[in-house]
């Protein structure tokens, strides 16, 4: 494959692509319509908002285990089994309404299975990536997270209008046909069975403790790691403190404030879009340049006027997307092939750790009055995240990635 070919003319990425936007879009129907069905049917906000917190779940509290299992087992099996899955799961969820055997719990059980099954294809998708676009793994990445992005925009916006004629159960039954879709695309693109490893005839536990210890086999990965921890410690927050700012402080209308955090999605989309045109740069200095974007969008938040809000989003958006596409490709092309999915999902436990511990604390330091100065600490945290990733040997121009992941320090 030629390197300088767009992945957009690339046709398995293409075929791949059109199965992800058919599921990523029956995906935000099915976020969007599994808390308002909850709603209806118990009128109950404290059930809505657990149905939320279910679907997020499996990524906190099974990350590393279902990175393990992706790598002892053949992802190709493994993204169509999961899909399937899903497609036979919240099929369930009209079935069940039409025989009047329904609950609200039950709702909440099947979201959290589904969207354990979910954590699984992703897993295996990231290791499928460097198989089907060996030498294109940057721009595969960049790709998929158009097709991601562009569905997190439009999604919801179909979506509302199609509630405006059907019901919530419609959304859900349309995802459930977004999954047979996902299948038929994924046998056209003929993924590749994953080459066996040798030896792999341990036991889970062993091969958990095996991925961590590559995960962290090195002081730059070590670093990486903690870096990565206070950045996304740093941002996560940020919408929840800026809707309450604008709220408390500028009086805006809930209209006004949803145009403005609308700006982190506009953010996302183009950093998928900025990250394509940049494939020449050294990945390492590609992460610096995420980390620098999250902390002007970070430093703007503490000028007056609420017209740097926006702005702020956007920037720190854009730095996450181009943070996170950099981070998957190095890993997918530097970590060996076996260890893949341990190692994403160890990086991504880090995150998803950070973000409930953070909003904790700082959602409850804002709840206590503390306004303007948590902005500043946060700015604190993310400058320190920082310095540590720019003096780590991965922003170094003459590092041989390779390295990174070998048991030297």
């Amino acid at each position: 494959m030629d390197n300088s070919k767009s992945i957009w003319k690339n046709s398995k990425f293409t075929t791949y692509a059109s199965g992800t936007l058919f599921n990523s879009l029956g995906n935000a129907f099915f976020d969007l319509a599994l808390p308002l069905f909850i709603y209806h049917r118990t009128n109950s906000l404290s059930l809505m908002g657990a149905s939320v917190i279910f679907t997020q779940l499996p990524k906190i509290i099974m990350g590393p285990l279902i990175g393990t299992w992706v790598d002892r087992l053949n992802p190709r099996t493994i993204l169509f089994t999961s899909y399937a899955i899903q497609f036979i799961l919240v099929s369930l969820i009209p079935i069940l309404e039409y025989l009047t055997l329904l609950s609200a719990m039950l709702v909440l059980v099947i979201g959290f299975l589904v969207n354990t099954a979910n954590l699984f294809a992703r897993s295996a998708q990231f290791s499928i990536i460097p198989l089907l676009y060996p030498t294109q793994k940057l721009e595969a990445n960049a790709g998929f997270a158009t097709v991601w992005t562009s569905s997190m925009i439009t999604g919801p916006i179909i979506g509302g209008g199609l509630l405006t004629i059907f019901s919530p159960m419609s959304l859900i039954i349309l995802n459930a046909l977004s999954f047979i879709m996902m299948i038929f695309f994924l046998y056209l693109v003929r993924i590749p069975d994953k080459e066996k490893v040798i030896g792999q005839n341990k036991t889970f536990t062993k091969d958990l403790v095996e991925g961590l210890k590559i995960a962290m086999a090195t002081r730059t990965l070590r670093i990486f790691l903690v870096s990565s921890f206070l950045l996304i410690f740093s941002v996560a927050p940020v919408s929840t403190l800026v809707i309450f700012y604008l709220k408390e402080f500028y009086l805006f209308q809930d209209s006004n404030i949803g145009f403005i955090v609308a700006t982190s999605g506009i953010g996302l989309f183009l950093g998928t879009l900025v990250i394509s045109k940049m494939k020449k740069k050294n990945l390492g200095n590609l992460i610096y340049i995420g980390f620098l974007c999250m902390l002007a969008g970070l430093t703007l938040l503490l000028l007056p006027g609420w017209w740097f809000i926006p702005i702020s989003l956007f920037m720190i958006s854009l730095g996450s997307i181009i943070y996170s596409i950099s981070r998957n490709s190095i890993i997918q092309s530097y970590c060996p092939q076996e260890y893949l999915a341990r190692v994403n999902s160890i990086f991504q436990f880090i995150e998803q750790i950070a973000t409930p511990i953070s909003i904790t604390i700082i959602v409850g330091m804002a709840s206590s009055g503390i306004h303007k100065s948590i902005f500043v600490t946060l700015v604190g945290i993310c400058i320190a995240a920082t310095m540590l990733f720019k003096f780590s040997k991965l922003n170094s121009k003459s590092i041989n990635l390779e390295e990174v992941f070998l048991e030297k320090n």
